[in-house]
């Protein structure tokens, strides 16, 4: 992980995982929610598809901004990088 800050790995951490998220929802996932204690369930799968999109597309374009000379996917983070 030498000459990668903590930052940059955060921001790929984050990005990767809101990626992964809309995959999941894309491939069928789904997301109820109930507004309150005995409503019914509400389907929120495509409002959380186009919010996590728009976060990702400006976390990509933060990361480019700040490390433009690394490459979108340079860093794979240990599971454990601090104890």
């Amino acid at each position: 992980m030498a000459g990668h800050d903590d930052r940059y790995v955060e921001i790929t951490t984050r990005l990767r995982s809101m990626r992964s998220f809309c995959d999941f929802l894309s491939q069928g996932g789904t997301v109820r929610v109930a507004l309150s204690d005995g409503e019914p369930y509400k389907d929120v799968t495509a409002v959380l598809i186009e919010r996590n999109r728009r976060e990702a597309e400006a976390l990509a374009r933060t990361r480019r901004q700040l490390y433009p000379d690394l490459a979108d996917e340079d860093v794979t983070p240990p599971l454990y990088s601090r104890h």
